[in-house]
Formats: structure tokens, C-alpha cells, sequence
């Protein structure tokens, strides 16, 4: 159950991994997210638009191709539902243990990769910043407030810092949320 303080309905979404809402009015979580969030590699390179930092591995055999092909297919994977554009990362070939900044277009949003070279022809792809998809938040409204139509604006995904508020509205509330924590986790209260 959720607290009511002056007529706000204080509200918490975990986003982990896909889109089942458990909860009960007051309450809600989301429990899985449609964006990739792998865990963390070791954080030891500097981040921006084509940041590359050279493996010390074996021999070169992964192509940029290749690293955003496999970026692709893992958006299109555990994000289905979501407009997946074409995956673009610094020229190629990597070696293992090679760290680059990947980006790839969610929804028309550009959202960015560090791409870390695990093996010779596998990545591991982390969002830089949280990677949120506001039809969840929306989701759940509706869930609090069958046959509602919710406006949480647009673009619908969006890549952004902890800390980063957005409101959705319906005809009879407006409903503000927070992103709490790099996984992209969300926290609503209803106004």
C-alpha cells in the first residue's frame, strides 16, 4: 500500500528488465524495462561520442560492423516493441579487452554504449546514462486509472541523468516521476 500525505499518492516503479506491473493502487512496481542495462564492466575509460580505448588482447578480429550488429540485435531483443535504428561505433577492427562508445537510435532517440570487447567476436554493451521508456510510466497510470488516456510527452525514450523528472497527465491528474538510480529506476507520486 502506498502513502496518502494531503491527497498525494506516493508511488515507486522499480525498472530492471521488460514491462509486468505488480502492486496494488497506491503501490506499483515495474518490474521488467524493454532497455538493455548490462551490467557495469570495470569502469576505466573516459566517456564520449567515439571514445576508444585500444585491448591489449588477441589479435584484432571484431569489426565496427560487427560490435554494432551485435548492439542491434540486443536492442531488438529486450526492448521489442521499440523502433530500433542502425547501431554506429568507432572504426574497427578491436581486439579484446577494447572499450569504445557505441550509439544506436531508440524510438528516433540517440542513446549511447560503452562497448567493452569480452571476446573475438563478443561485446558487452552498458548504457552510458539511464534509458528510460515513458510508455511504462503511462502503463502504470493507466493501471491506477482504467481508460484514461495518459500524455507523458514525447520523445518516448530517453536517455538521462539520475535525478531527471518527467510528469505524465490524464484528465484528472497529473502524475510526476523521478529517475532514481543508473538502472534507469522510477519513483511516482500522483498530484
Amino acid at each position: 500500500m502506498g502513502l496518502v500525505v494531503g491527497g498525494l499518492v506516493l508511488l515507486g516503479i522499480v525498472v530492471v528488465g521488460g514491462s509486468q506491473l505488480t502492486g496494488d493502487d497506491d503501490e506499483a512496481k515495474i518490474v521488467r524495462s524493454p532497455i538493455s542495462t548490462a551490467p557495469q564492466p570495470s569502469p576505466s575509460v573516459a566517456t564520449g561520442p567515439s571514445t576508444t580505448v585500444l585491448g591489449s588482447g588477441a589479435p584484432a578480429s571484431l569489426t565496427a560492423a560487427q560490435a554494432a550488429g551485435q548492439l542491434e540485435a540486443d536492442q531488438e531483443r529486450t526492448a521489442p516493441g521499440l523502433a530500433v535504428g542502425t547501431a554506429t561505433c568507432p572504426p574497427g577492427p578491436y581486439r579484446v579487452g577494447h572499450v569504445m562508445i557505441c550509439s544506436i537510435p531508440l524510438e528516433g532517440t540517440l542513446v549511447s554504449y560503452r562497448m567493452e570487447v569480452t571476446g573475438d567476436t563478443t561485446v558487452i554493451p552498458t548504457a552510458l546514462r539511464p534509458v528510460i521508456d515513458t510508455r511504462r510510466a503511462a502503463e502504470l497510470v493507466e493501471t491506477r486509472e482504467p481508460g484514461a488516456a495518459v500524455d507523458c510527452g514525447l520523445p518516448r525514450v530517453r536517455q538521462v541523468d539520475i535525478g531527471f523528472r518527467f510528469s505524465c497527465r490524464t484528465a484528472t491528474s497529473t502524475w510526476n516521476f523521478e529517475v532514481e538510480n543508473d538502472e534507469g529506476r522510477l519513483s511516482g507520486v500522483r498530484r
